[in-house]
């Protein structure tokens, strides 16, 4: 895409990551609601696309407070839970905390970590996603399928009345078919591709004649493709579940059209798909990844260091909105809503991780449906109120 041609939408709205703090993205989406921005679509990655999915099933927030806190979206969350002692015996455990050590030595030895991505394989890095990810999802086939009926049209296709809504994920494949010989070294090569299904609007409009780079190629040329792949007919449920696989808390996903897939972190915060979807995008800022276990986990799986993606992110200015008056720019712009924080704010009110040394396993704490209502409602509360004060500052 380029400037050249009408932005299909007026305003965008990212949801990007977020994990169990998922709902401030629906009260942040109220906000605007509230204040007459309301969002033409709403791009979801990894946690975010499932409050994505949530809009979609019910864009009147009264409606969608209604489904924040149904006892049906309790237990699909309920659903993701840790790996039980039984499931995984102690030699895979002790894989795991030596490959978390091994990730953050080589993300600190950038020699080291290149000669570790050129003799990576497909199946060695497959394998080693499924058989160390730390949680699962009971009855994945059907995760979402008790969240229907909170549309109406009950099942897994667009609401009408709803935002767009589209999703980012990526997807494994191998580029090269080679015959193992008895020389171990020698191993089937492969990439990492972006993927993007696609809202109807876009899916059918003449921007698809052109292509979209993906920006973490610049990164990790070798390892991510440059061009995204555009999926045009999808479903919600897969499409849900591919962007929230995660390098080593849920496992990929298969797709038969796609192959395995592997979360939206590829492209977490796509701010420039989303600038050129739209005239006006809320987007959020984000904390830098840690040092220990997310920025080695990301540079691991697809080779590049995702807190300068961030800051190439953080720093990411539309080109056309320099050309504006300084009165037109409220409108026709991008606007960073004041999330960064919300890890600190928002403590304790989202699933609790705890590691159990007996075990050497990383439990899920899900609180009571209580409980649960209550930390819907703490992050609902934060993303409205972070918001509207957003506006009204802005004057928006």
């Amino acid at each position: 895409m380029n400037n050249t041609h009408a932005k299909p939408y007026e305003r965008v709205q990212l949801f990007s990551g977020g994990g169990s703090r998922f709902a401030y993205y629906l009260g942040s989406y109220a906000a605007l609601v509230a204040h007459d921005l309301k969002p033409d679509v709403i791009v979801g990655t990894c946690g975010g696309s499932l409050s994505a999915y949530l809009v979609n099933l019910a864009p009147d927030p009264k409606d969608l407070q209604e489904l924040m806190c149904s006892r049906e979206l309790y237990r699909v969350i309920t659903a993701i839970r840790h790996v039980a002692p039984d499931e995984a015996n102690r030699r895979l455990k002790i894989r795991y905390m030596t490959q978390a050590l091994k990730r953050w030595q080589l993300s600190k030895q950038r020699g080291k970590r290149q000669k570790q991505q050129q003799s990576d394989s497909y199946k060695r890095l497959l394998d080693e996603l499924q058989y160390l990810a730390m949680f699962r999802i009971d009855n994945e086939g059907q995760w979402l399928d008790e969240l229907s009926h909170f549309s109406p049209n009950h099942n897994n296709l667009y609401n009408p009345t709803a935002p767009e809504i589209a999703i980012i994920a990526s997807r494994l494949y191998q580029t090269a078919d080679q015959t193992l010989t008895t020389d171990s070294s020698v191993y089937d090569e492969f990439k990492l591709q972006e993927l993007l299904f696609a809202p109807p609007c876009l899916a059918v409009s003449e921007h698809f004649d052109e292509i979209l780079n993906a920006p973490a190629h610049t990164f990790a040329d070798r390892r991510i493709h440059q061009s995204v792949n555009i999926v045009k007919q999808w479903e919600f449920n897969p499409a849900v579940r591919a962007s929230m696989a995660d390098m080593y808390y849920l496992p990929p996903t298969h797709i038969e059209t796609l192959g395995w897939c592997l979360g939206g972190v590829i492209n977490l915060t796509p701010v420039e798909l989303a600038c050129q979807l739209g005239q006006t995008v809320f987007a959020e800022t984000k904390a830098g990844y840690d040092s220990w276990l997310a920025a080695p986990a990301i540079q691991r799986v697809f080779g590049f260091d995702p807190n300068e993606r961030l800051a190439q992110v953080h720093g990411y200015q539309p080109m056309e909105t320099s050309s504006l008056m300084k009165s037109e720019r409220n409108s026709h712009q991008l606007h960073w809503l004041p999330f960064a924080d919300n890890g600190q704010q928002l403590a304790g009110q989202h699933v609790q991780k705890r590691f159990n040394i007996n075990q050497m396993t990383v439990e899920l704490i899900h609180s009571d449906y209580d409980g649960f209502v209550q930390q819907m409602q703490v992050q609902w509360q934060y993303g409205y109120q972070r918001t509207a004060d957003y506006i009204q500052q802005h004057g928006l």
